[in-house]
This record gives structure tokens, sequence and C-alpha cells, in this order.
């Protein structure tokens, strides 16, 4: 007869065995996770958390329960960095597991299997310490690590600058002549598989491209500066813009590169690389981590060479829902309630979005064709260019620079005569520049048609004020507009680290300034920066929001005297919010601080 083995060396099943077997999960669903794991290079347990074919909580429990180990809950606790840095970074992330505490000569080690007692040995001996092993899922292992080491796609960028600067080093050394490779790649790679063979210029591009999706940048400065007095300060320096602010990388590109640089940026955007005279627009599409990432590109020469921006297209942003998008609750009713009845003609009239560059308008404006986009409803577009592809949308790029004949050329205004023939419900016109687009655009709101459109003003009142400028009729103006929305952004502050305290003197006074109220004994937040926001105190951005409503005697106003200082009393007379009192509200909120408000409102109102 067979003897049974002993408990302590029964094999422990796997994690497939546990669940399918258990009949946790299916094995279609086990699968499912397996391909998703392997095509996007997450953990398993990650993959079937975020398939959600079982709770985060149940899963450790059962992996803990049957694998005989204690569990620790590593996204309830707040490990110190100093107590992560026991382990190698490179290392942590290989064998997933992070040291969450130590106590005299033991260290507590957070693993994704903690009976890989190879593994418990192996950092004992690097470490010298006593090692305890704990299970935790393998997403809150990288969480820790990231939020210590910074992400992966930080590592990523250093190792390809890294890699470049070995091989310039090894060419000096050899004494051979600099030479880069440019060639254009038929099949779209993923640029975050690290190619240790790749030319040196694709490395770098890679690594430029990189850098930025790493820290969510909205946009890519690429621009070289030559110091005449010494050479060997002359430098292409790259620059991400985040959350509205300018962050220098933490890299330079060598200054003999910066050609090489620019020709395969041109490349990629499908430009002229041997026009270097005058500016260029393209666009360039890459894969990074399985994801379609779209760049809309400008080159423009200077003295020292090709200076190139990239902007950052995130299709995710057009598909926003408006009810979070960090409207206060009464400015997002009135906002709602001018799209109420649509279709059928039956709601007409043009609603406009004003801010400067860069203030959101596009993306609320989308946020506002989600809202009202159905089956039932015709939405056409007419934008320069179109940046996303919304389902269910038509969208027509305008190019004034076209030439139809003689004085004719595709500009909003012709656009703007063509949808009147193509029976829409919602016209969108990217933005009205001149007395003609502005024309056809009431014209087009007069006629049946729900119109959204955005204009370049400090405010709403001013909005109304421009159009009578460019020349159209008083009467027209107030008799087809239905609102106005301005609107700035400003810094949100990072919830992980921001501290409260009690307002100064200063921030009442601005607070008495702009008419908002603060309660007694209220607090306000400010920023400290920890490893999450990389020290800036801020991550992710807030909307401030006007919305002037149109009434009776605002239109009243309007055919008498259209300039915006009477038009805003009349407004904040009826419940308008400010751009600066609805930020003032934030802060209290807890969302922002006062000076963010200041610079994002721009004056004083």
């Amino acid at each position: 007869m067979v003897q049974p083995a002993p408990k302590g060396l029964q094999r422990k099943r796997n994690m497939r065995e546990i669940l399918v077997e258990g009949k946790l999960i299916s094995e279609e669903q086990y699968k499912a996770a397996e391909e998703v794991s392997k095509k996007d290079g997450k953990p398993l347990q990650q993959a079937l958390v975020d398939l959600k074919v079982i709770p985060e909580l149940k899963l450790l429990k059962v992996l803990a329960d049957e694998w005989g180990f204690k569990a620790v809950d590593l996204s309830k606790i707040q490990v110190a960095p100093e107590i992560v840095q026991l382990l190698p970074e490179q290392l942590a992330r290989k064998q997933l597991c992070v040291p969450f505490a130590r106590q005299d000569n033991a260290m507590f080690l957070a693993m994704s299997d903690p009976r890989d007692f190879l593994i418990v040995e192996d950092i004992s001996l690097r470490t010298g310490l006593d090692v305890k092993p704990y299970l935790a899922l393998s997403h809150w292992v990288l969480k820790v690590v990231d939020g210590v080491y910074g992400k992966q796609d930080s590592a990523q960028v250093a190792q390809l600058v890294e890699s470049v600067q070995q091989s310039q080093s090894q060419a000096k050394a050899d004494g051979s002549e600099e030479s880069f490779s440019l060639a254009a790649t038929e099949e779209k790679k993923d640029i975050s598989d690290v190619d240790a063979s790749a030319p040196e210029v694709e490395k770098l591009v890679n690594a430029i491209i990189l850098g930025a999706l790493s820290i969510k940048a909205s946009d890519i400065h690429v621009e070289p500066f030559e110091d005449a007095n010494n050479a060997k300060n002359s430098k292409v320096l790259v620059r991400y813009r985040v959350d509205g602010m300018l962050r220098a990388a933490s890299f330079t590109i060598p200054w003999n590169f910066r050609q090489a640089i620019a020709a395969k940026i041109k490349i990629m955007a499908s430009l002229n690389i041997t026009e270097r005279r005058i500016p260029q627009s393209g666009r360039i599409q890459i894969i990074a981590k399985g994801n379609p990432i779209e760049f809309r590109v400008e080159m423009v020469p200077t003295v020292y060479g090709e200076s190139c921006v990239m902007r950052i297209l995130d299709r995710a942003s057009v598909r926003v829902d408006i009810k979070i998008m960090g409207f206060m609750p009464d400015t997002e009713k009135k906002l709602l309630d001018q799209f109420a009845g649509i279709g059928g003609k039956k709601n007409f009239g043009l609603v406009i979005g004003c801010g400067p560059t860069g203030s959101g308008k596009s993306t609320t404006l989308y946020a506002c064709l989600n809202y009202v986009n159905r089956p039932d409803i015709k939405i056409i577009t007419a934008e320069n260019p179109v940046e996303y592809n919304i389902d269910g949308i038509i969208q027509v790029p305008v190019n004034p620079d076209v030439k139809l004949g003689e004085g004719k050329k595709f500009d909003f205004a012709s656009a703007l005569r063509s949808f009147m023939r193509l029976d829409p419900d919602v016209i969108m016109v990217g933005e009205i520049r001149d007395e003609e687009t502005a024309h056809i655009a009431l014209e087009a709101a007069m006629t049946g048609h729900l119109v959204f459109s955005t204009i370049h003003t400090n405010d709403a009142p001013s909005a109304l004020e421009r159009l009578t400028q460019m020349g159209l009729p008083r009467f027209v103006v107030a008799n087809t507009m239905k609102a106005v929305l301005a609107q700035r952004l400003a810094r949100r502050l990072c919830k992980d680290c921001k501290e409260e305290g009690d307002p100064t003197p200063e921030e009442l006074a601005t607070f008495e300034a702009s008419g908002v109220k603060v309660p007694a004994g209220a607090k306000l937040f400010r920023a400290k920066g920890c490893d999450v926001c990389k020290g800036t105190g801020y991550k992710g951005r807030v909307g401030m929001h006007e919305l002037l409503v149109l009434n009776d005697e605002i239109r009243l106003q309007l055919l008498k005297d259209p300039s915006a200082i009477p038009v805003k009393e009349i407004a904040m007379k009826y419940g308008m919010r400010t751009i600066a009192m609805d930020g003032l509200e934030k802060v209290l909120m807890g969302l922002t601080t006062v000076k963010e408000v200041l610079g994002g409102a721009a004056e004083k109102e």
C-alpha cells in the first residue's frame, strides 16, 4: 500500500488548479485571462482581476488558504521607501516581490507566489536578513515598486538613452565616424519593446515618446539649442507638458543627433525630410503596450535647426461622460437643460465654448456631442483638423489651404453652407474666426439646428460682445444664442499627499473679493509633493466653468448695449458663477488651491 506523502512535502496546487478545479471560475475565463496577460504584459493575477472574473480580495484569500501563507493587503498600507529599497528594482519587478516591513533582523516580503523558496533563500543571502514571505497580489506589488522607483516606462527610457550613450562612447573610442541609420518601417512595432539592436536614432525617438507616455504628458517639445562659445554645451532639449506645465525630460539628446532626430520624426509623420525652410504638419500613429497612440506633429525651422512639437491625441478623452467632468451640480443641470427635447428640429440655437488655447474647450464640446449622440440624431462636424474619430458622428476635415479654383477655398464657412443641405439635427464647427463663419453658424441655428462652436474670449459675456463686433446684427445674436460656456483648467491637488491647513489672510481676502463665502472653521488643502505626483503636489487637472444662459432680460440688454460688463451683471443676478468663483468653490472642496485658481482665471473678476 502506497503511503501518502508527508504533509510538508505535498505539492501545492497551482493557481489554475485552485480556481478552475475549485469551480471558482471557468476554463474559458482562465484562458481569456492568460491571453490578456500575454498580450498586455501584465501578471496573470492582475488580468483575472481586470477581467472581473473574481474579486481581488477573494482571490487573495483563496490562494492564501490553499498555499498556507499569511496574506497582506498592500493597497491598505503605506510602505516606507527605505524599506522597498532593500531590494533592487530589477529584482523586485522580475520576481514580483517587495519588502513591506522590517523588524530587527527580519524582513517581511510580499510575494505574488511565496511558494518559491529559492527566491526567498536568494533574497535572504543578498540582504543578510531573515525573510518572512507573505502572499500579495502581483499588481499591488508593482504599484508599490512604481511608487518608489517610478513607472517601468521610466526604466525603459533610461535603458534606451544609456544604450545610445554607450554606443557613442564606443564609437569615439574606436575613432569611427558617426553614422545614423534612417529607415521607415513598413509595419508598426510596439515602441515599449526595447530592441538593443535598433539604430541609435530609433532608440532616442522611442525614449522621447515613452518618456511622455510614462508621465501622461499632453505635448512633447524637441528643441535644439546651440552654444556658440562652447560646443560641448550645445544640446537638444526635450520637454514635456504635464498638467499644463512644461517639465524638462530626465535626459538630453546629443547635439550631433539633432538633424537625424528631426528626420526620423518627419519620416514617421510622412513629411518631406529634405524641406527645412518652412513649417510642416503631419500625424504619427504608433503602438505602445498594445494600444494605438496618435500624435499631431508640427515642425518649424529655427536658427539652430528644426524644432518639433508633438501633441498626444488621447482618444479616451473624447469618450468622456459630461457628468464626470467636474461641473458644479447647478451648472451641469443648466447646461444639460439646453439639450432637452433635441431631435426633429425641436431644439435649436447656438452654444459656444470660449477660453484660451489648451483650456479644454474641445474636450467639453466632444462631451456635449457624446451626450446628445443617439441613433435618431444626425450630427455633423467641421474640424481643422479632425483630431478624434467618434462613432455615429459625421466628421468633415476642413482645409482652408486647399484651393478649389479662383476665389474658392474649403474653410469653415464653405463647410457650413454644405451642411445646411445635409439635413442634420446637430452641427459642430471647430471655431468661429470671422464674420462669414459666424453669420452662417447663426443662420444654421435660426433654421432649426443645434449648433456648437468655440471662440477665443476671456469670459462668457465677452463672447456675445465679440459676435456683435464681427458685424453681426444685435437682434440676430440676441434671438439665436442659447448659452456660452467659458472654461479654464487648474491643476488638481494630489490626493495622496495634499495637506490640510487654515486659510491665510490673503486667501480669505481673495474669497471675499470674489464674493465666495468661507464657512466658519473651513480648512483649505495645499500641495505637498510625493512620489505619486513626482514631487509637484498636483496630479491631473480640474475644470473651472462660467455658464451664461441667455434669458429675456439678457436678450433685451444685447439689443440696447452688447457690452460685456452690463451683460455680466445681469447674468450674475440670475445665478451665473464666474470662473474665479467656480474655482474658489472647488478650493473649498479640496480639489485645487487659491494660487491655481488665480492663475487659471487669468484676471481679476
